[in-house]
């Protein structure tokens, strides 16, 4: 493929939405970006005017598995479904089947659109389950992949200020770097390292850490070399995000060049200077890459009301 103080990473509940009882059940982390009205970094992003959440992994390939069998279960009209996503699909048209590859259920989903991301998110504004995936969050039929978010979304892709305020951003009185802004969304301003999944050590993330012909045994990194959401739990963002430097490429809702949706966070195979805040490319909406996926994101949950017995 060639922006309150610390808060707790926040499980709000087993799934994404609850909004009726036929959702399809996706298990869902949540953090909360709080800190709201904070002022953009020098690169001029980040700057966001309200609290929101978003998912603190990538969508993962076990999740986009559950997306399809709910709606390309009789067919598959979107082409929705490819091999590259590292799901198996069995069966014949009318009753298409759906599972993860053995071990790449933990995986980000790549070898997916921008236009899929979005049809992924108005499944989901919907509740999940047979959930239209064409109006919602994102009305397709207007402009397809450059298709304007909806004022009423309940879920969408983050644009680039959303993103990147999850990434990058730290108020120093939280402990954060002058200015606000961290250099990579480890909270460093150092490269980060390479390390195997698993290892709890700050500073990690999953890039080209070298290269040199040597790297690996003298086979340089490539797509295959991928790891599980999360293999890094000491290496979050302030407000607890995990994976948005390295491991895939995201997508961001944030058009530029009129015609291409923006991606960042550099990938298992790029060099630690596209993790870097002042990193972004561009792309065609409708393309797909075998190092990109996607997060989601969406307004804070209102409170539920007590009951006359609660405190």
């Amino acid at each position: 493929m060639i922006g309150w103080g610390w808060l707790e990473p926040a499980r709000t509940g087993l799934t994404l939405l609850a909004m009726a009882a036929s959702a399809q059940a996706l298990d869902v982390e949540w953090v909360t970006v709080g800190d709201p009205g904070n002022p953009p970094d020098k690169t001029g992003h980040g700057a966001v005017a309200y609290a929101f959440q978003i998912t603190k992994h990538e969508i993962t390939v076990a999740q986009y598995a559950e997306f399809l069998k709910a709606v390309a279960a009789k067919g598959d009209p979107r082409a929705l479904w490819n091999a590259g996503q590292k799901i198996v699909r069995t069966g014949n048209p009318g009753a298409f089947q759906y599972a993860p590859a053995a071990t790449r259920e933990r995986e980000p989903v790549m070898q997916v659109s921008f236009l899929d991301a979005i049809r992924f998110a108005n499944w989901l504004h919907h509740g999940g389950g047979p959930g239209d995936t064409e109006t919602g969050a994102y009305l397709i039929s207007r402009n397809g992949g450059l298709a304007s978010r909806d004022a009423g979304a309940k879920v969408w892709i983050p644009n680039e200020n959303e993103w990147y305020k999850a990434a990058y951003h730290q108020p120093e009185t939280a402990g954060g770097p002058a200015g606000n802004y961290w250099s990579y969304p480890t909270r460093s301003d150092a490269p980060p390292k390479l390390a195997k999944p698993g290892d709890p050590g700050p500073n990690l993330a999953n890039f080209l850490a070298d290269i040199t012909p040597q790297v690996n045994g003298g086979i340089l990194r490539g797509f295959n070399d991928v790891m599980p959401v999360g293999s890094f739990s000491g290496s979050a963002s302030h407000y607890g995000t995990l994976d948005q430097a390295g491991n895939a490429w995201e997508w961001i809702e944030t058009t530029v060049f009129e015609t291409q949706r923006v991606i960042r966070g550099g990938s298992m195979c790029g060099s630690h200077e596209k993790l870097l805040s002042k990193v972004h490319t561009s792309t065609n909406p409708a393309k797909r890459y075998p190092d990109t996926g996607f997060r989601l994101a969406r307004a804070m949950p209102k409170a539920e009301p007590r009951t006359a017995t609660q405190p």
